[in-house]
Order: C-alpha cells, then sequence, then structure tokens
C-alpha cells in the first residue's frame, strides 16, 4: 500500500514538472516576440496546451509565473557555480569553470536567451553576475583606483555573456570544452598569445 502510494505521488510530480515546463517553454517562446504585458494567459495556455485553470492552480498571473521562473533560474545558476570551484587562475581551472556555464547554456537555451538577452539590466541578471564574481576574483580589490588591471573582471564577465549569446544565436556548434578552453586563453594568456595558439598570427 505504501509502495502504491510513494509511485501515486511520483506520477503525479512528474506530471506537474512536464505542465510547468511546458508553460515556461510556451512563455519564453512568446517573450522572443512580446513583452508580458502583451502576453494573454488565454494564449499562454493554448500554446502550451494546458487548460487555463490548471494555470491558475500554479500561478496568480503571468507576472507571478515570471517571477517564479526567475526564482528558478538564480537556484539553478547557483547549483551548477556551486558544483565548479576549481581555481581559476590556471588555463585548466578558467576551462573547468568556463564549461559548466556553457554546458548549461546548451541545456537549458530558451531560459539562458530569456535572462541575458531579455534585458540585461534586470535584478535576475546582477544576481547572477554576483554568483559568477564568487567564483572569479574582484580585480577591483586587488588593484586601486589609478591601475586599469582593475576593470579585468568587468572585462571576462562582459566577454563570458557576450560569447555565449553569439553561440547560441549560432547554433551551438563548437563543443562546450573547446570554447571554453578558448575562453581560457583569452582570460588568462591576453588576445595576441590566443591567436598564436590558434593560428592566427597576423
Amino acid at each position: 500500500m505504501a509502495y502504491e502510494k510513494k509511485r501515486s505521488l511520483n506520477n503525479t510530480d512528474r506530471r506537474v514538472k512536464r505542465t510547468k515546463k511546458a508553460l515556461r517553454d510556451a512563455l519564453l517562446s512568446l517573450l522572443e516576440k512580446k513583452t508580458i504585458t502583451e502576453i494573454s494567459v488565454t494564449e499562454l495556455t493554448t500554446l502550451a496546451d494546458v487548460n487555463r485553470a490548471t494555470f491558475y492552480f500554479y500561478y496568480t498571473d503571468l507576472l507571478d509565473m515570471l517571477q517564479q521562473i526567475q526564482n528558478e533560474a538564480y537556484q539553478s545558476f547557483k547549483e551548477v557555480l556551486s558544483e565548479s570551484t576549481p581555481s581559476i587562475t590556471t588555463i585548466e581551472g578558467f576551462t573547468d569553470y568556463a564549461e559548466s556555464l556553457l554546458t548549461y547554456c546548451q541545456e537549458h537555451e530558451a531560459l539562458v536567451k530569456f535572462i541575458i538577452k531579455n534585458d540585461t539590466n534586470n535584478q535576475l541578471y546582477k544576481q547572477i553576475q554576483i554568483l559568477m564574481l564568487n567564483n572569479i576574483p574582484n580585480s577591483k580589490e586587488v588593484f586601486d583606483v589609478n591601475n586599469p588591471a582593475r576593470y579585468s573582471t568587468n572585462y571576462i564577465l562582459n566577454a563570458m555573456v557576450g560569447i555565449m549569446i553569439d553561440w547560441m544565436d549560432e547554433g551551438m556548434k563548437i563543443p562546450p570544452r573547446e570554447l571554453a578552453e578558448f575562453c581560457a586563453h583569452i582570460y588568462l594568456n591576453g588576445s595576441y598569445k590566443t591567436k598564436q595558439l590558434y593560428g592566427h598570427t597576423n
């Protein structure tokens, strides 16, 4: 009897996850073309093939759903970054770190595009930047205000975001590990030496 109850709960949990994923994917798809205020619940549930009553069982409205998606994305990013805490002062260490981010982008493409392309000034993006800073030493805490090197952390954070966007837009053809290693060489060796390593010396 206990086994049957547990199996029933597991089945219910899987159904809930499937339903929420369908709604989330539909919303992210719509947000590529419209703002949140231009989307209706009917439009969303029709696209997701989910009953309106089911939507209101989980969410108060679309803004509530969007907030929950943002909260889940933050926790998901936090888990990925907490699992990758190597020294980023070596090529291998930074490659591992960058690979974890790129792999996450590959597995959650729609969600990541929403986070970093929808509005790069929003609170969620800033929170994720803080998470990334936990792994990358903050150059402003190392160099004084007269040293240009104090901006190196800001450079790599923005560079990584730009690379992720372009990589996803071009269909993620380069494997995460290969691209991560390239990023590591840029960050630790500089662009000139990286060009030499990758066969472009002019």
